[in-house]
């Protein structure tokens, strides 16, 4: 009874995030603008002389997209404590697809934090803020990459022969700042004669167990959301929830030319 209980409990869960993904379809139409200096991916924003004017209210991400010949260039600066925490949950996934050409579009999901258990740290003293933001990137170590015929899905290094860069770090108001670079030659795209992309960002949040963990690890992972709300699905406005639930946007823009 208590595995199907969980079962249950999992399913519905994934099931919720699901449709709150996909609820938002409708692309926002902006305009990609020429990278006239090479953009380098080290977390800073000095590469962006618009420093993210654009701004996405589900998600709360400032961002910019760029292009030149060789790759698409994107920025994203968050600034809420608890998107904060979501992002780091689960990484943002940004793909980039010509419309209605591939259900699956190559995806590059970054940050993704190395959870490999570390030294016993005295939980009674908390860092202080520059001291965790390091811990938090130190624990940035590799790229996870979906949908790319070249490559194999799963985790790249963060100084992988594919041409794909990430970085990220925090500015001076605490804010966490991402770069991802993905060469137009590994989307199938050329600015010669790139139609429409259709791009999605999608802050994906805490993920819900597989199907294939034991009774024992899926018990595990359920027992703080089972003691908070017995078999009930937590409120929708709960922070589990929000943690839990995947937020996603989409842009359209054709790659801007050298003028």
């Amino acid at each position: 009874m208590i595995k199907i209980k969980s079962i249950i409990l999992v399913t519905g869960i994934a099931v919720f995030n699901l449709s709150a993904a996909f609820s938002q379809k409708k692309a926002e139409m902006i305009n990609t603008k020429w990278a006239n200096n090479p953009v380098v991916a080290d977390g800073f924003l000095s590469d962006w002389p618009d420093s993210l004017s654009l701004f996405n209210e589900a998600t709360n991400l400032y961002y910019s997209l760029a292009n030149d010949d060789k790759n698409v260039y994107l920025a994203l600066r968050s600034a809420s404590k608890q998107d904060l925490t979501k992002i780091l949950a689960g990484g943002i996934s940004f793909s980039a697809n010509i419309e209605g050409k591939k259900k699956d579009p190559p995806t590059v999901i970054f940050p993704v934090l190395d959870r490999t258990p570390g030294k016993n740290r005295n939980t009674k003293e908390q860092p202080e803020v520059d001291e965790r933001q390091k811990q938090i990137l130190s624990r940035i170590k590799d790229i996870k990459v979906t949908g790319f015929k070249e490559i194999i899905d799963g985790g790249i290094s963060l100084q992988n022969t594919y041409g794909i860069r990430a970085a990220a770090s925090f500015d001076k108001d605490n804010n966490l700042i991402q770069e991802i670079i993905i060469p137009l030659s590994l989307l199938n795209l050329s600015t010669a004669n790139a139609g429409e992309v259709t791009y999605s960002i999608k802050v994906n949040g805490l993920q819900v167990p597989s199907s294939g963990m034991n009774q024992r690890q899926t018990t595990q992972r359920q027992q703080p959301m089972g003691g908070m709300y017995g078999n009930q699905f937590p409120p929708r406005n709960s922070a589990v929830n929000k943690l839990l639930t995947s937020t996603e946007f989409y842009i359209k823009s054709r790659l801007a030319t050298k003028q």
